[in-house]
């Protein structure tokens, strides 16, 4: 073993990576990326990730990681609404007098409360959210989980060099679903280009 570290060098951790996007649904482009160590959070990268934004943005939708003060008050000063569904234990948030607080999550809870968290979600269309987590998808089968440099700041130029080229690929034009004739003639097999989707690479 000594022999081997004197050889070698000491064995080092491998770490985790995070990948952190912000996707447009409605036509596929990623309009900010970021890569960051494991310890970042998802709604840490929210203002760096709005910052780089160069377009008007109407609306956020993100998962119940998104679910935090920090996250509303940014949005709140760029004036994009959220769609972030509360956490499964979340209560009214309350001035320091205890009152009910007028706002966008207070006023979900509220819907949640009337209909269901599966009617909110519908009515506000929250499943939406999963058309622009497909661009996380069409990275990882694209380019795979792995990444080539080792240093982080050579990652996230190879991140944002990734992220480039997903943006052509979309501008150039989509896969669709075709229907095909399969082997059996009294069958037929429907092809589409859909993936699991992890956010980790």
């Amino acid at each position: 073993m000594r022999w081997k570290v004197r050889k070698h060098g000491a064995n080092k951790r491998r770490t985790w990576r995070k990948l952190h996007l912000a996707a447009d649904e409605s036509t596929n482009a990623i309009h900010a990326v970021e890569l960051t160590t494991n310890s970042i959070s998802d709604a840490e990268m929210v203002k760096p990730l709005m910052a780089a934004i160069e377009w008007p943005v109407a609306k956020l939708n993100g998962d119940g990681a998104y679910d935090q003060v920090k996250v509303y008050d940014e949005l709140e000063a760029r004036c994009i609404q959220p769609v972030i569904p509360p956490r499964s234990n979340a209560v009214f948030w309350t001035d320091s007098l205890g009152n009910t607080l007028v706002h966008p999550r207070n006023e979900s809870l509220k819907h949640i409360g009337q209909v269901g968290l599966a009617e909110w979600k519908r009515q506000i269309g929250y499943h939406r959210r999963s058309k622009a987590e497909t661009a996380m998808f069409r990275w990882k089968a694209t380019f795979g989980e792995r990444l080539s440099a080792r240093l982080l700041t050579n990652q996230q130029t190879e991140a944002q060099i990734k992220a480039a080229c997903l943006n052509q690929f979309a501008r150039l034009g989509m896969s669709k679903a075709v229907k095909r004739e399969s082997i059996y003639p009294c069958n037929k097999a429907l092809f589409h280009d859909n993936y699991f989707l992890n956010e980790r690479i």
